[in-house]
């Protein structure tokens, strides 16, 4: 289990790769925001969990704070029944 947000995210695709072509049971929840340029951005931005479609992990997206609590139980039984790892993205403001 890990949680992130932008930047940290992109730096952790190489090893989503590797996660998902051993079907480990991870989950990754991360606070959707708007990639950075020259400096820090605060602006809430899907940007950086689109650069991630193409690693093979299961993605849940959640759009209230409701939501964001049941889809966290969610992905992480889905990730260990199935030994699928499992994104699960929601706005970061």
């Amino acid at each position: 289990v890990t949680f992130t947000a932008s930047q940290g995210l992109l730096l952790m695709i190489p090893n989503m790769f590797k996660i998902a072509g051993e079907l480990l049971p991870c989950v990754m929840h991360v606070a959707a925001r708007a990639l950075a340029g020259q400096s820090l951005s605060i602006f809430g931005d899907h940007s950086d969990v689109m650069a991630c479609r193409s690693t093979g992990w299961a993605m849940l997206a959640s759009e209230s704070v409701e939501m964001v609590q049941y889809h966290a139980l969610i992905a992480h039984l889905v990730s260990m029944e199935r030994r699928v790892p499992v994104q699960h993205f929601f706005d970061g403001f």
